[in-house]
């Protein structure tokens, strides 16, 4: 009995290490196939596809349309005393504001960029920020509660990096795509980076996020799958499959005929 108890402990612990090393990943998205790294080349065509595609989850499933604004520049929630509305017109400038239900009232909050809102157990919060000649810059605000002429937007987190995309993640965190790759912020103001990609040339627009961990994320061209793998990710990328091969044309990234 002395010499198999070791064993059995070693053999679960082995079992124990090996689920926590890897997820098993979502399927690909339909009309979707997988492809290779892309090649420099292959992303500069990708750079100037007219194509982008935005990512959204469907119950248990990775559902891609054609987004036909390559990102939005006006976005608006709604909050017990009114609205919050954030403006991003990049390098023009961009801002927040809290306005009345009947919108006679006005308060400008930020002067930050802001590239959308999400809801959280601190509150609304608000994502801001640039990426615009050698600039790059990312926060997330929190929208303070209170009569709207006495809401604040407080700095809770300094993201080093334009955001991109965003998802929550729970009411206490949420995961950030910036020019720099994925983060996690936490509603306590701590930023956690998780894993370095760089698909700002891509312009990403979306990301979706599984109960398991696993990421989706729209950009021009492309759409790529990040599985968790312990302390990493493994990145995929996906082509529709009647786009398996490209070329760059007239300020374009085309669909070449197949030889």
């Amino acid at each position: 009995m002395r010499t198999i108890l070791p064993i059995i402990v070693l053999i679960c612990a082995s079992t124990t290490h090996a689920q926590m090393m890897s997820t098993k990943s979502d399927p690909p998205a339909p009309g979707w196939v997988a492809y290779k790294t892309p090649t420099d080349d292959e992303l500069r065509c990708a750079n100037y596809s007219r194509r982008e595609w935005k990512v959204v989850r469907k119950g248990d499933q990775v559902a891609v349309t054609l987004d036909p604004r390559s990102r939005e520049v006006v976005h608006v929630v709604r909050v017990p005393d009114g609205w919050l509305t954030g403006n991003d017109f990049g390098e023009f400038g961009g801002g927040l504001w809290w306005s009345s239900a009947d919108h006679r009232r006005q308060k400008k909050l930020s002067n930050e960029n802001i590239m959308g809102f999400v809801n959280s157990s601190k509150g609304v919060l608000a994502l801001g920020g640039l990426s615009h000649m050698g600039m790059d810059e990312g926060v997330v605000l929190r929208i303070t509660d209170g009569p709207g002429g006495q809401r604040k937007a407080v700095r809770l987190a300094d993201l080093g990096w334009a955001p991109w995309a965003f998802v929550s993640e729970s009411p206490d965190s949420l995961i950030v795509l910036t020019t720099d790759g994925i983060a996690r912020v936490k509603t306590s103001g701590t930023v956690e980076q998780l894993y370095r990609t760089r698909y700002h040339l891509l312009y990403p627009n979306s990301m979706t996020l599984s109960p398991s961990g696993v990421i989706h994320i729209g950009m021009r061209h492309f759409i790529t799958r990040l599985t968790p793998n312990g302390k990493t990710y493994h990145e995929e990328w996906f082509v529709r499959a009647d786009c398996t091969q490209f070329t760059q044309g007239d300020y374009d990234c085309v669909c070449a005929s197949k030889q």
